[in-house]
């Protein structure tokens, strides 16, 4: 199968991959911005946007984005894209240069030991809803991302023609990606990804708790972790100013330019 993977920029490889239900679209003003010192690489995941469906397991998905990206780059991902670029610079370490997360957990579900999640009984109820009615699901979810940020409603406009340009997903996409996010627990995984890995969480984020960073840190002590104290579930969306000198300067300090201009020769 081939995915459509938007390309623009020149420089180190960096590879963009969005969350549930979105599609690459997502990224566009970030990707103008980062295009200045990347080859940005902007990918619809199967079934979303412009790519066919495969099953959303590991063994598919893994090998699918392989075949089809470069093979050393900086894996950036939002989250259920943070959940794939995770297992990406786990199982094929060889082509993650680094790691940026937006949003994303290693668990996106509550457990006895793992309480900074959604309950199961929400993505049930996700679940259940998207075979009735997957615009009205899809809008509550989209309310869901903007939820404690200052002018809601101007977010939401701005969130909702991302989703529908490229046309809604099919039910079988989004029942297999939150199938996805509901079956994976890559927390006993994360003390083997080697690679500069940073995490950036939003304060009011109803999604992915901000409480979590202290969890992850138990797996994964050598994840950094910024809060975006006035985001929500977007931080590269709604606060760009903040994340972005941040993000470009864990990639790209001095001491570092030049590897990365010496490892894209």
């Amino acid at each position: 199968m081939t995915l459509y993977i938007k390309q623009q920029g020149q420089g180190f490889p960096l590879i963009l991959l969005h969350g549930w239900g979105f599609n690459h679209a997502i990224w566009e003003d970030c990707a103008a911005q980062w295009a200045r010192y990347f080859t940005v690489y902007q990918v619809d995941l199967p079934g979303h946007g412009q790519s066919p469906l495969c099953d959303y397991d590991w063994e598919r998905l893994l090998p699918v984005l392989a075949a089809q990206l470069p093979a050393r780059a900086i894996w950036v991902g939002w989250s259920l894209g943070g959940l794939l670029a995770s297992a990406m610079a786990r199982w094929r370490p060889e082509r993650v240069q680094a790691l940026v997360l937006f949003a994303s957990s290693p668990c996106f579900m509550t457990a006895d030991d793992w309480p900074h999640a959604m309950t199961p009984q929400v993505l049930n109820q996700f679940a259940h809803q998207l075979a009735q009615d997957i615009e009205g699901t899809l809008q509550r979810f989209l309310l869901l991302q903007v939820r404690g940020l200052d002018a809601p409603r101007q977010k939401l406009r701005q969130l909702q023609p991302l989703v529908a340009q490229a046309g809604y997903p099919s039910l079988a996409t989004l029942q297999q990606g939150l199938t996805l996010l509901i079956n994976s627990d890559l927390r006993k995984e994360l003390a083997a990804i080697s690679c500069p890995a940073l995490l950036f969480l939003g304060h009011y984020d109803a999604l992915v708790p901000v409480a979590v960073r202290h969890d992850i840190a138990k797996w994964w002590p050598t994840l950094k972790t910024v809060v975006v104290k006035p985001a929500a579930h977007l931080p590269f969306l709604s606060h760009f100013e903040i994340i972005d000198p941040i993000m470009r300067s864990f990639l790209l300090p001095e001491s570092k330019f030049t590897e990365l201009q010496h490892l894209q020769n």
